[in-house]
């Protein structure tokens, strides 16, 4: 398989994982020491080692009946080993439906199979506006209080 399928194909992987909640199996995908960073910085949220990365999305799925995302577009760059994706997600939630824009680029390790860094890169407005309407544990989970 060559480096750029590869790295595509950890960055369906590792969107596949977030939609079926199976959290433990990221660790399988991303090296020991990846880094997991949401932005854009106005919302204050915390870099991430993959355990933490981990309890915090645990935590954000237990206030989602639904969750779906969709790489909508990918751009490859095997030179900087780095994977962009454009993604569309919904959900379902007790507060209400979400839906939400984000713009994730993974830098690969190597041989394109483990991510050795994330940056997440939402719609803030849309996340805030939801965090606000879930209250006070979701404020807690992403650091806001």
């Amino acid at each position: 398989m060559s480096l750029r399928d590869q790295m595509l194909q950890t960055a369906y992987a590792y969107t596949a994982v977030h939609n079926e909640q199976t959290f433990d199996t990221l660790l399988a995908l991303c090296s020991p020491d990846c880094v997991h960073r949401i932005g854009p910085m106005s919302i204050k949220n915390p870099d991430r080692n993959n355990d933490e990365y981990i309890r915090f999305n645990t935590e954000v799925c237990k206030r989602m009946h639904t969750y779906h995302a969709e790489i909508m577009d990918a751009v490859v760059d095997e030179a900087s080993r780095k994977v962009v994706v454009y993604i569309h997600s919904k959900g379902t939630a007790p507060a209400g439906e979400y839906e939400n824009e984000y713009v994730i680029t993974l830098t690969m390790t190597e041989d394109g199979k483990k991510v050795a860094h994330q940056y997440d890169f939402m719609d803030s407005q849309t996340m805030l506006n939801w965090i606000a309407k879930v209250g006070k544990p979701a404020r807690e989970n992403w650091g806001m209080e």
